[in-house]
């Protein structure tokens, strides 16, 4: 892993450096980084489901999608539009998720006023059995029991403690065919609450954590739980009556 200087233009013409970790694909990490891309494409599909245009950016600048809406300016008389989305994603199991990004990406993220990370999260993975659909025999579906009881075993092992299983190479996401996303969004003045609040977690060598649990039916994001608008990302690109208040930081009901 090695750091390199880039130069940043943000729409607002402030340009500043970054330094932004970069991570070349190993054995070790090339389940993160399908997992990463795979989050990436999940969040640019629902905004073109919304009517909305998301390029990818390249070389990395700690932004991941330029969301705009050129078409519904042209065609439905909107006013132009120009969100910077970085992309997130987390494996979320009983003991919460756990998402590290590094201190400079986090002081890059705090900045902008149409800036956004959007968090990832999958959960209940679940596999799918093979129907075996020609197989032959006075009971063929008991000859397969086994193998469901096995796939049954890893699920319940993976919403207990996936995190750690992954840890250890116990377990991949790739030993299984489904799972629940689970999507919340900050603006970057709640990203700076968290970083100035000092609710960003140590890690090491420069990385920081944001410690993510599930309350009922909502998430808390350290130690503060999220309010609904968080959780639909059409917000981001259209009015929404607690904007005012996002863009000032809030993000839970405590902040009421």
């Amino acid at each position: 892993m090695f750091s390199r200087l880039l130069l940043i233009n943000t729409l607002s013409s402030l340009n500043f450096y970054v330094s932004i970790p970069l991570m070349p694909i190993t054995r070790d990490n090339w389940e993160y980084f399908f997992q990463g891309a795979f989050a990436e494409y999940h969040v640019c599909s629902l905004f073109y489901f919304y009517g909305y245009e998301a390029q990818k950016i390249s070389p990395d600048i700690g932004i991941d999608w330029m969301v705009t809406n050129v078409a519904r300016a042209r065609f439905n008389n909107e006013n132009p539009l120009n969100v910077e989305v970085q992309v997130k994603s987390a494996l979320f199991d009983q003991t919460g998720a756990f998402v590290k990004m590094h201190a400079d990406e986090i002081d890059f993220l705090c900045e902008g006023e149409h800036r956004y990370c959007v968090f990832v999260l999958l959960s209940n993975l679940s596999g799918s059995d093979d129907p075996g659909s020609y197989e032959r025999g006075d009971d063929p579906d008991a000859s397969m029991a086994v193998e469901r009881d096995i796939m049954r075993n890893w699920e319940g092992r993976a919403s207990l403690e996936g995190r750690a299983l992954r840890r250890k190479g116990s377990l991949s996401i790739y030993d299984f065919s489904e799972a629940d996303v689970t999507i919340f969004w900050l603006h970057s003045s709640q990203m700076k609450r968290l970083r100035d609040n000092g609710l960003l977690e140590e890690a090491n060598d420069g990385w920081r954590g944001l410690q993510i649990k599930a309350e009922e039916h909502r998430f808390s994001v350290a130690g503060m739980t999220l309010i609904p608008e968080l959780y639909d990302l059409t917000y981001i690109v259209r009015p929404c009556k607690a904007g005012s208040r996002i863009r000032q930081g809030h993000m839970s009901m405590l902040d009421y």
